[in-house]
Order: structure tokens, then sequence, then C-alpha cells
């Protein structure tokens, strides 16, 4: 798979994109946690179309993503293990796979955006607060799989 033409189509296609403040901080059994979303707010980007990742939205600019369509399915023919990718793979294994989490939420907005599959998430199917945010980040934030045509 080659990882420098994906990251090119993400970038010129997507952007990462805060739900909240800056910074978080909370309590994690006994460890105070600073999480610091160093990217634009969701509200800063109104022309792009908003997909919920979870931990970050992601905006997708529809017109160029249309027009790269072509070239991101060819990419993900070359995928590694194309079986995993049709079983429905969650960010953290497609994020080993092209090194880097938040490059694979902005695959996952994408593919999306282009109608190749969906996303699931704790809140598609209606759990919310601690809960999901638990196993949002066990893994569960994955597609429903990609088959080549």
């Amino acid at each position: 798979m080659n990882l420098k033409l994906l990251y090119e189509i993400l970038g010129d296609t997507t952007v990462q994109l805060r739900k909240g403040s800056e910074v978080d901080s909370h309590q994690s059994g006994n460890v105070q946690v600073t999480e610091i979303y160093a990217m634009p707010h969701e509200s800063e980007s109104k022309d792009l179309e908003m997909v919920d990742c979870h931990f970050i939205t992601v905006g997708v600019d529809k017109a160029k993503a249309k027009a790269r369509k072509g070239e991101l399915i060819n990419l993900l023919k070359s995928y590694p293990q194309p079986e995993r990718l049709a079983q429905g793979p969650s960010y953290i294994e497609v994020g080993g796979v092209i090194g880097d989490q938040g490059a694979a939420f902005q695959l996952f907005a994408l593919g999306q955006a282009l109608g190749l599959w969906n996303i699931i998430t704790p809140e598609t199917l209606g759990i919310e607060g601690q809960e999901a945010s638990t196993l949002a980040g066990q893994g569960f934030v994955m597609i429903d799989g990609f088959k080549v045509a």
C-alpha cells in the first residue's frame, strides 16, 4: 500500500477537528490525565461534511473527495490484509497498518463520505457517556467493512 499517496489524499480531502476545548483534564484512577487537542474546532469548518469519529470530528471536502475516489479505491485494493478490511477493522488496527490512528479516523470518515462503508461507534448503538468513551478507547470505533467490487 502506497502510504505516501494515502496521506496525500487524506491531507487533500480531510481535516481533523476537535469537538470540545483544546485542553481537557480529568482523573483516571490514580492518574491525572491532560489531553491536548491541537487542532481547529469543528465550528471553524463550515463548508465540510462533518463525520463523527467519537474522539474527534473529521471534516471531509466532498468535491475533492469525489475527485479522488478512484485513487482511494485503488489504494484500498492494495491494503496489506484485504480480508481484515472487509471484516470491519477498528481505528486501532488500521492505525497500526497506516502508522497513525488520527489518519485512520480520516480514512474512515473519507470512506463513509464516499459511501464505501459506514463508521460504527458506541453512539450508533445507543451507548453514551463514560461507557461509550471506555468502549471507544478499547477500539470500538470501526467500519462495517470494505469489499472490492
